[in-house]
């Protein structure tokens, strides 16, 4: 039996296996990856695809031989978790290669299994010339395809965010594309400041978006794709499918507490239903602070902090986690479009009465070379003035705007504090009067 068993071996998994062996040198403690490439950067798979990152391979932190050279800690690819019995604390696993099934047994267990792409049941996955880039394996057959054959005509299913860096990816390919979501907007969950930049830049650079459009079927023919969408067919060489994630634990779900989409619920110290069951990343949930409750928000960086943060109490510690307050940025065109807490959308949803004021800046002093518009959006409720969200937009570095938004936020300031906020002022990084600062200003009625 494993003292300590992990499934996963990325961001949670390892950042876990790291503390407990750090803390219990001399524990028995084993790693099961499902996957043959482990710790590796799935944010940057769109810029490889664009060129930005030389090759998938610098998407790599470890692999299983140097995870073990550096931290004499053991991974076993190609091991599937399939089952869970907390009853007895044993874990069904697949062996890939044989198709052996196997129990292992456990003290403690620590779930980081991640997310897995949601699949469309019109899409034949596994044909050539069908992709979803979720990992660097997928990454690898889109970059082989696309060098063999050169398609020009693309179509990609999902304008989320992660669709969206892969539409500019391909657009900078030369590839003519077709972009289809079945909701309304593209960046359909971002706030409406920055689903209104999307869209103005999809204008601009001339990208076909259908949205509210449903993909009806898709066949080839010949050597084309030819994709029924609405009332039309949508010819495409290649096709990539961006249609989001969903945790993945339909192997233990039945076995634990789980949000409604099948994130486990885990409470501050990362513990699940089960006392000995830990889960951190994105697999699992995290509390929202300004919510209140937990919520399901995938981000490599939350990943690396509960997989700590796992790891340390497993290994006998007593920290606890406060919470997300779901600070995301991504990068389209020339645009940095940035978010922290609630927009005006989500706190009508959560039942909080909350106002909405923007302003707009240059994101360095006027006169200086390349000085460009910024905007910031700030969200707070009328009667305290409590900040509960921003969003930005701009061609810099939207981080500069939402990172102190999301520390007022975490922190529970006011709009009269955030107006007083003490930003760094010098002609080649910033302006006087930022555009946070000057929404917070109008938002408390200076």
């Amino acid at each position: 039996m494993a003292e300590f068993l992990i499934i996963g071996a990325d961001a949670a998994g390892l950042s876990a296996a790291l503390q407990i062996k750090r803390k219990k040198s001399r524990s028995d403690l084993k790693v099961l990856a499902k996957g043959r490439i482990i710790s590796y950067g799935a944010c940057g798979i769109p810029y490889v695809l664009s060129g930005d990152i030389a090759s998938a391979g610098s998407l790599v932190h470890f692999t299983p031989e140097s995870f073990r050279e550096k931290a004499d800690i053991p991974v076993e690819t190609g091991r599937e978790a399939v089952g869970l019995y907390p009853e007895t604390h044993e874990v069904e696993v697949k062996d890939l290669d044989s198709g052996r099934v196997y129990r292992e047994a456990y003290g403690r267990l620590l779930i980081a299994t991640g997310a897995v792409p949601r699949r469309l049941p019109i899409l034949e996955y596994g044909q050539t010339g069908i992709f979803t880039l979720h990992t660097v394996e997928d990454l690898t057959a889109a970059l082989a395809f696309i060098h063999e054959t050169n398609p020009r005509r693309a179509a990609v299913i999902g304008a989320g965010n992660v669709g969206l860096e892969l539409v500019e990816a391909l657009h900078r390919r030369g590839m003519s594309l077709v972009v289809v979501d079945i909701l309304a907007e593209a960046a359909a969950n971002w706030p409406q400041l920055v689903r209104r930049a999307v869209l103005d830049k999809l204008r601009e650079k001339r990208v076909d978006f259908r949205p509210g459009t449903a993909v009806e079927s898709a066949e080839r023919r010949g050597k084309e794709f030819i994709l029924k969408a609405g009332s039309g067919e949508i010819p495409a060489d290649i096709i990539f499918s961006q249609a989001g994630t969903r945790p993945a634990t339909d192997w233990c779900r039945d076995k634990l507490r789980t949000l409604p989409n099948g994130a486990l619920l885990i409470d501050a110290a990362c513990r699940t239903s089960n006392e000995d069951i830990f889960a951190a990343g994105d697999c699992a949930s995290v509390f929202h602070k300004v919510l209140g409750a937990p919520a399901h928000i995938p981000l490599g960086s939350t990943a690396n902090k509960l997989g700590r943060l796992a790891g340390i109490n497993m290994a006998g510690g007593r920290l606890e986690f406060p919470g997300v307050v779901g600070t995301q940025i991504f990068k389209f065109f020339e645009l940095s479009l940035a978010r922290t807490g609630l927009s005006s959308e989500d706190a009508l949803r959560a039942g909080l009465e909350a106002r909405a004021v923007s302003a707009k800046a240059k994101d360095k002093a006027g006169y200086f070379p390349g000085a460009a518009d910024a905007e910031v959006e700030i969200v707070f409720e009328p009667g305290t003035g409590r900040v509960l969200g921003a969003a930005a937009v701009c061609s810099g570095n939207a981080a500069q705007f939402i990172d102190p938004a999301a520390a007022a936020v975490t922190a529970g300031l006011t709009v009269r504090d955030l107006a007083w906020f003490d930003a760094a002022y010098a002609p080649p990084f910033a302006t006087v009067w930022n555009a946070l600062v000057s929404a917070a200003f109008r938002a408390a009625g200076f």
